[in-house]
């Protein structure tokens, strides 16, 4: 009786818990792109405009193509606030509460990813390499846990084109002016406009040729594992 007494009281007290929306889909942010595995979001943080008080369901991790500043407010009334550069890394975990607001003008603008697979659909075996989009040109390690790796290239131009098979999937966000020519899966090739915050997929599988050629933008490359 008294088990079941306790059960009633543990639910009657969750049932009062006051409830958050998601954090996303919200006003400034677009999807770019959801597939089975990954939502593409593109989020800019307008000074002065914060969001609702909101639930991250998804562990998140992403990168800011446009520098700027940002106010974090908890669920306890905490405040911290901070300035963010480009290509910073972002890394959030399912379940975080809190409010955001941008405090700059410019605004912080950035591509986050979040990951709505709990368990892994790559491989077993194909461990944390960088792919080969960049052979020879130095890559930094940002990351790497159990859910993604990710690879900062400082630098990109290549003397020749690029060919990879690309193991896991792959995004690529673009943190600066360039050309890209491409193609994948033998298909024509295109030549691409990059720009800070644009974004590619490359699922795991595809066979891609690539090549900047033009300027030298940096990229944040995450592989999903």
């Amino acid at each position: 009786m008294f088990r079941t007494a306790a059960s009633v009281l543990v639910a009657s007290a969750l049932a009062l818990q006051p409830t958050y929306p998601p954090a996303f889909p919200r006003q400034n942010a677009t999807k770019l792109l959801e597939t089975d595995r990954l939502v593409i979001w593109d989020i800019v943080w307008p000074e002065g405009q914060p969001t609702p008080m909101h639930r991250h369901l998804y562990d998140q991790v992403g990168t800011y193509y446009q520098a700027g500043g940002r106010r974090i407010t908890t669920i306890d009334g905490a405040e911290r606030e901070s300035f963010t550069e480009v290509g910073g890394l972002s890394n959030t975990r399912k379940g975080t509460l809190h409010i955001e607001e941008g405090t700059t003008d410019p605004p912080l603008r950035a591509v986050f990813i979040e990951i709505k697979q709990e368990s892994p659909s790559s491989p077993a075996g194909t461990g944390p390499a960088p792919l080969a989009f960049f052979p020879g040109i130095a890559e930094t390690s940002m990351l790497d846990d159990e859910r993604v790796t990710v690879w900062e290239y400082g630098q990109t131009r290549s003397a020749s084109p690029l060919k990879a098979t690309v193991p896991r999937d792959t995004v690529i966000v673009w943190l600066g002016t360039g050309q890209l020519t491409t193609s994948t899966s033998g298909n024509p090739s295109t030549v691409v406009q990059l720009q800070p915050g644009k974004m590619e997929y490359l699922a795991r599988g595809t066979e891609t040729t690539r090549q900047v050629t033009g300027g030298d933008p940096r990229a944040m490359v995450f592989e999903f594992k």
